[in-house]
């Protein structure tokens, strides 16, 4: 049952910025701890949530008893009727959102917004009514782990390069490590949102649900020990490189042996993030904000032709400009304004290689942060599991 409010018996809802339940009626607010359901055994393993079913694309809508559901958070069509009440396994804790709607909304503008590349009717869709703030699952483990590496590099020796090897070896006990539950939640999205603080968290109440959706892990423990496997050596190999000789270039790990061994009892958790969710010409794309610090992450569609004409015009001036420096210098011109022109040639071309190399690295990371916020995956994330 939804907690009413003790003053006037409307539906309290729990605000980021207060951290309190408030009253939507009379405004009153009351600290979740505070506030208990006479319904709800807090004992139990499980906790009630209602499920809304779409009649136009199918997909189900999870929310606790506080929210309704007017449309499909996917296809957008208002066919939206309620199916059933479904028992989902009460979390051990949770991180409350701090970053309100509009907070989340105004840092996805302030990223993205007047950005020359971006197509311009692309702002119209930063609209509070396409947030959903979304609880994820988390597991929170310790581990005991270890790996065991070969590593290659190339080393100059004087005008030639050559590779060397090396290996490396440790175990570690890892502590308080978070996994994402979803195996459905893209695991390079969850790390680009971390990180998230535990100090922050508290026990698992439904009333932080209020107002929120939320989605339940659906990873068994074997899901999670390979989750935590991998995670764990995303870590340690981060590490491992570090310890190769600075003088080493081109270092990559060429096989690893790892195995990371779970200890105590894994952690529940719920932990916030607010989705934004949109089409542009028929193509599914996700903005994701931590509901904790704010970070954003996800990029989205851009311009085409716009980048290519602005590469396109930037090497037209370079050769236009080395071509004059030719005639210049090749013309007799005095020797100060050859010396002048020489210089800022060279400073042009070095400058442009620079920006080349860094843009051309930029851009692949646009691409791949445009493959993440157009995948289909986080999309059906948001689509079937908010809650």
């Amino acid at each position: 049952m939804a907690v009413l409010c003790s003053n006037c018996a409307g539906k309290l809802i729990f605000n980021p910025a207060s951290q309190k339940l408030e009253c939507a009626n009379c405004g009153a607010g009351f600290r979740p701890e505070d506030v208990r359901d006479t319904g709800t055994d807090v004992s139990s393993k499980y906790y009630d949530t209602r499920v809304y079913t779409c009649g136009h694309c199918g997909a189900e809508i999870i929310t606790s008893d506080t929210e309704s559901s007017t449309f499909c958070v996917y296809c957008g069509n208002p066919a939206i009727v309620f199916s059933r009440v479904s028992k989902e396994y009460r979390p051990d804790g949770i991180l409350p959102f701090k970053i309100t709607k509009h907070q989340a909304l105004d840092k996805i503008k302030s990223r993205f917004e007047n950005n020359p590349i971006v197509p311009q009717e692309i702002a119209g869709s930063f609209k509070p009514e396409n947030m959903r703030g979304i609880y994820v699952p988390y597991w929170v483990i310790n581990a005991d782990y270890q790996e065991a590496d070969w590593i290659s590099g190339t080393v100059k020796r004087g005008k030639s390069s050559e590779t060397r090897y090396y290996s490396r070896a440790g175990e570690v006990k890892f502590k308080n490590v978070p996994i994402d539950g979803s195996r459905i939640l893209n695991d390079d999205v969850s790390l680009r949102l971390e990180p998230f603080y535990l100090e922050d968290s508290k026990e698992f109440d439904e009333d932080y649900l209020n107002g929120f959706y939320s989605n339940t892990s659906d990873m068994d423990f074997m899901d999670l020990r390979e989750s935590a496997s991998e995670r764990c050596h995303k870590l340690f190999a981060d590490e491992v490189v570090k310890s190769i000789p600075k003088n080493a270039r081109n270092v990559k790990i060429r096989d690893s042996i790892y195995w990371a061994d779970i200890q105590d009892d894994p952690i529940y958790m719920m932990f916030p993030v607010w989705f934004l969710t949109f089409k542009y010409n028929g193509k599914p794309y996700t903005i994701l904000v931590n509901g904790q610090t704010g970070k954003v992450t996800g990029t989205l569609p851009w311009l085409q032709k716009k980048i290519w004409g602005i590469a396109i015009a930037t090497f037209i001036l370079v050769i236009a400009f080395i071509v004059a420096s030719f005639f210049i210098i090749r013309g007799g011109a005095p020797e100060i304004i050859t010396i002048v022109w020489t210089c800022g040639a060279a400073a042009l071309l070095c400058t442009s290689t620079i920006s080349f190399s860094v843009g051309f690295r930029g851009l692949r990371r646009i691409l791949k942060n445009l493959r993440l916020s157009q995948s289909e995956a986080i999309f059906n994330f948001v689509k079937r599991r908010q809650s």
